[in-house]
């Protein structure tokens, strides 16, 4: 099979491309790059769609990358196609962090999606072909990476595409030959210290000695393994959508739920809301995942792990947590005066509203009603409770607020009081839905901690003359 065969069959397999289209091309100047826009401008008229020229210069190889940009533009007004250039600035790797190859493919794709927009281009087609997906399975097998990251570049990924991934560097290389194309070679392809180029002329050529045809069983497996993740992630993104409680930088799941879900599917839940926090997975290997699991089957009641780009897991009482550093805390509720009767509605935050039903009652309805004893819990995991005040030696205004440093109540039955923090600890709040947790309080003290208890100061006895009924829910 020739190669504009081989290319066109990619295209037609993963629906690449359709009819009236217009594709930007990255070109970069090396041989994949160029037979890439070649290929697609052969087969531009059967497929019927337009070509554009990109190119992004790193200012990381002086003279060298003038020329690579020159050769794209000679490119775009040989074939008359439009030609978008960008252009980093200079020693820009002096003001930023990180792997400076990283970050320059990160500028690069950035650059590739703005053109396309201004160019109104709906594909990006870029010049990965075979053996670059060998090396890059390769890469994340060497790294610990799981099924996703063996499962290699996806040919089509939003708008870019890869219509050179199932063709090998030498059949590219014998097209640009036999065609006399110009291209251009990066010297640094050649240096042994990143471990792509290692891998090329390291550790690939051994791995044929054993199977000649290693790169083709490399590229196969991916491909097996790349439908295989694609059935386990839309699994996941379904139980995401059922499980995953979402608040302002940070995503919470309930232990009991999360456990239920085999284990493929809660290391996916997790990476899934590790990229909704932080819009990417850089940085964040298999390993990782693996060490939060170690720490879940641990028996530990609660745990923390720091994890790469500002991500923390926690795990606290029945709470999975997975949060990003920095991202803005909850804030309490303004406070509520309390009249009686009161029927209200508040947000506490982004996921949870609360409402609050107070009416007058008497002795005989809180006999008839058997409140007697609360449930014990949080009231977020409870969802509803409904109690008896007397406000009998309540002279001060009524308050629904959210909890302040100090605060404390004297429990029904107990002579000296108890601080909210400690009682907020043995009802296994989590720690980041304390500040919104909802009390009743009069001017001097918490009268009511939903979840709980009531205070002693409103204790019902037989001769209770101010006696109201609450009622309270959390959704």
């Amino acid at each position: 099979m020739s190669i504009i065969q081989k290319v066109k069959k990619t295209i037609q397999k993963h629906s690449m491309l359709f009819p009236n289209e217009r594709v930007l091309v990255a070109v970069s100047g090396g041989p994949d790059s160029v037979a890439l826009f070649h290929l697609l401008w052969e087969l531009r008229e059967e497929l019927r769609i337009q070509l554009v020229i990109a190119h992004y210069h790193h200012e990381l190889r002086g003279r060298d990358a003038d020329m690579d940009e020159q050769l794209a533009r000679q490119m775009a007004e040989k074939f008359k196609v439009e030609f978008i250039a960008g252009r980093a600035e200079p020693e820009w790797w002096k003001k930023l962090k990180g792997s400076i190859e990283e970050l320059a493919r990160n500028m690069r794709y950035e650059f590739l999606v703005k053109s396309a927009i201004e160019t109104k281009a709906s594909k990006i087609a870029l010049g990965h072909n075979a053996d670059d997906q060998a090396e890059s399975v390769l890469i994340n097998l060497l790294r610990g990476s799981g099924l996703l990251g063996l499962a290699g570049m996806p040919p089509v990924r939003d708008r870019f595409i890869r219509p050179l991934i199932e063709v090998s560097r030498k059949e590219i290389l014998d097209y640009c030959w036999d065609r006399g194309l110009a291209f251009r070679v990066d010297r640094t392809n050649r240096d042994k210290r990143f471990l792509r180029n290692r891998i090329r002329s390291e550790l690939i050529p051994m791995l044929k000695t054993f199977n000649p045809s290693i790169v083709s069983a490399l590229v196969k497996t991916s491909e097996l393994l790349r439908e295989d993740e694609k059935i386990l992630e839309e699994h996941s993104k379904k139980a995401f959508s059922r499980l995953a409680k979402i608040q302002p930088g940070q995503i919470n799941f309930s232990m009991k739920e999360f456990m239920l879900e085999p284990a493929s599917i809660r290391r996916r839940l997790v990476r899934l809301a590790i990229q909704k926090l932080k819009k990417d997975l850089r940085r964040i290997e298999a390993l990782h995942i693996f060490e939060m699991e170690e720490l879940m089957y641990s028996g530990k009641a609660s745990f923390a792990l720091d994890m790469p780009e500002r991500i923390k897991i926690f795990k606290s009482y029945d709470q999975l947590s997975i949060k990003l550093a920095g991202a803005k805390k909850p804030s309490a509720f303004e406070p509520v005066k309390l009249t009686i009767p009161a029927d209200l509605k508040i947000r506490l935050n982004d996921e949870f509203e609360l409402a609050l039903k107070i009416e007058p009652s008497d002795y005989a309805q809180f006999l008839k009603s058997g409140v007697k004893k609360q449930q014990r819990g949080s009231i977020f995991d409870l969802g509803a409770e409904q109690i008896f005040l007397s406000l009998d030696n309540i002279s001060s205004q009524l308050w629904l607020r959210a909890p302040k440093p100090g605060d404390r109540i004297q429990p029904l039955g107990m002579k000296g009081h108890k601080k909210l923090k400690e009682i907020l600890q043995s009802l296994k709040v989590p720690r980041q839905l304390r500040p919104i947790y909802p009390l009743v309080v009069d001017d001097q003290e918490s009268l009511w901690v939903p979840g709980f208890e009531i205070s002693e100061k409103t204790r019902i006895a037989p001769d209770s003359k101010k006696i109201c009924r609450c009622q309270i829910s959390i959704q």
